[in-house]
């Protein structure tokens, strides 16, 4: 076999590779699903948006509201206890908002 023979048919196999995996159909993607590049991130994943001091002074303003206004702590313990399936773990949800000195858990009947 001459160089140019063992060229001109490893050209033909190898087009014909690339035409068997070109027509093979994507296997396990759908048509309708979205492919994305990467990692996406919003305004407040950037460096320099977020630190731990704003994060302590946000942890405190909430602490003190949960504390202080009791419209704010009915309305937390609906949002974050209300959608619990299960009685024994809402009510340990609901209790958790009562441990505040001087604070009062409103009735659970208003959060369930």
């Amino acid at each position: 076999m001459t160089t140019r023979y063992k060229l001109a048919r490893g050209l033909v196999f190898s087009a014909g590779i690339l035409a068997v995996i070109a027509a093979m159909p994507n296997a396990g993607v759908r048509a309708d699903e979205l492919v994305t590049n990467g990692p996406q991130f919003t305004a407040g994943d950037r460096s320099g948006a977020w630190s731990a001091q704003r994060n302590v002074q946000d942890s405190q303003r909430y602490e003190a509201l949960v504390q202080t206004n009791p419209s704010f702590r009915g309305n937390r313990m609906r949002k974050e206890c209300g959608p619990i399936a299960d009685q024994q773990m809402r009510a340990e949800c609901l209790a958790s908002f009562g441990g505040y000195n001087g604070s009062s858990l409103p009735g659970s009947r208003n959060y369930r």
